[in-house]
């Protein structure tokens, strides 16, 4: 059979803090309200305010508009607490919007990924994309690394209508994949979301930890882990899951 990897997105693949980092940046630059804000605190407070709300969201079950319509309001009112309620409001639903419209386009990744992905479509592996977010701006995300033809299938948590951990996405994924969980492998850096999930639904799991990994966010231990991607077919190996297996 063939092994069916299924691939968290933001922070496993997509660079979500380089990418992020980028287009905050600019954001200093071309907005006056901006201009005496550091940059570097800009983007790492926007990063604590964004992971908050996506917490929030996920551990209730809301949509990312709850995100969308929060975190640049949050983020002027602790960085640029001068600014009145109303210029606070209206930068606030600015920003969002050259955010939404900028970022999904950025595309940059961790080293040496693209090649391994397509190595290991040669070999026999299919892939897909298994991520907590919305199908519209992830697969502009897939586009802007040139991925579009490399995974398969793409199961978003706006198209499941869960979110990982819960068991309910990864179901969701496998079924659109058309495999069973004893052929699926989840690959991603979280440990509650990705490892922890993907177990619960009777998935192998890797761990990618890479070098500016945020701390573990569980305690959980995955069935094989690697922190560059040219050790990933190794990684693979290693759990049982080497390239055109004839376990049925």
């Amino acid at each position: 059979m063939s092994w069916h990897l299924f691939f968290d997105l933001d922070r496993t693949l997509w660079h979500h803090e380089r990418n992020t980092e980028e287009v905050l940046h600019e954001f200093c630059r071309e907005f006056p309200d901006l201009h005496a804000v550091d940059p570097r605190e800009f983007t790492a407070a926007y990063q604590r305010v964004n992971d908050g709300l996506w917490e929030i969201i996920q551990s209730a079950g809301y949509s990312v508009d709850y995100v969308r319509k929060r975190r640049f309001p949050q983020l002027l009112e602790a960085m640029v607490p001068s600014l009145s309620a109303k210029v606070r409001r209206e930068l606030g639903l600015t920003l969002e919007a050259a955010f939404a419209d900028r970022t999904p386009d950025r595309a940059h990744h961790y080293e040496g990924m693209i090649p391994v992905l397509l190595n290991l479509v040669q070999q026999g592996y299919v892939l897909h994309i298994l991520t907590n977010g919305v199908l519209g701006s992830q697969s502009r995300k897939i586009a802007a690394m040139g991925l579009s033809d490399v995974f398969v299938t793409h199961s978003t948590s706006d198209l499941a209508k869960a979110y990982k951990p819960d068991r309910a996405i990864f179901t969701y994924a496998m079924r659109v994949a058309g495999c069973r969980p004893e052929q699926s492998v989840m690959i991603g850096d979280s440990v509650l979301r990705d490892i922890v999930g993907g177990q619960k639904a009777g998935m192998k799991t890797l761990w990618f930890c890479a070098p500016d990994a945020l701390k573990p966010d569980a305690e959980g231990k995955a069935d094989g882990i690697f922190s560059n991607y040219k050790h990933l077919p190794e990684a693979l190996c290693l759990i049982n899951c080497p390239p055109f297996s004839s376990t049925s």
